[in-house]
């Protein structure tokens, strides 16, 4: 598989929701408590010149957990505020692809009314068919985000010390992206 920037040709790259996933990964007390999106949508534009920009948005009503009192709990206005704050979304600002396919995004992020610089490190895949005469990158990402500093202030003290949840939030996402 070719992973060289200069290999992904100029166009749209849009979402297969099938085999793409978003979520996010925190410290709960004394384990990774982890979620995803249901409803989330990314591109990633290439131009004539090989600049990438890569966008993104996620439904927060679309928050999936395995229990229903911690799914109602992130969607008040102790966590997402999902009412008044329906969308987390992100925009690239720089795109750089390395060798064998190493991959940096900074962007902005927007939780809550918030908007934050984020940096993520991952890599990028590219296959100039991907046996349905269809081009096709992937991308798989991570990056570390206070949430704190998007208003995701709830918290509570354990007896012995420490807190429930952790300020640092781990975000996932994995993408695959045809173009067209």
């Amino acid at each position: 598989m070719e992973t060289h920037s200069a290999t992904v040709t100029p166009g749209t790259y849009r979402l297969d929701p099938d085999h793409s996933t978003v979520g996010f990964a925190v410290m709960h007390k004394v384990s990774r408590f982890r979620a995803t999106f249901a409803d989330f949508d990314a591109t990633l534009d290439v131009d004539e010149a090989g600049a990438m920009t890569l966008s993104g948005q996620a439904s927060v009503e679309s928050v999936q957990v395995k229990n229903v009192e911690q799914g109602a709990h992130l969607q008040s206005p102790e966590f997402f505020d999902a009412e008044r704050h329906p969308r987390i979304s992100f925009r690239s600002t720089s795109v750089v692809v390395g060798p064998g396919g190493a991959l940096t995004v900074e962007g902005e992020l927007t939780l809550r009314g918030h908007v934050e610089p984020v940096s993520a490190s991952g890599t990028l895949t590219y296959v100039p068919d991907d046996l349905h005469d269809q081009e096709r990158v992937g991308i798989d990402l991570e990056a570390v985000v206070d949430r704190t500093s998007f208003g995701l202030n709830w918290n509570q003290p354990l007896p012995n010390g420490g807190v429930a949840v952790s300020n640092d939030v781990t975000l996932l996402v994995e993408l695959e992206l045809p173009k067209g």
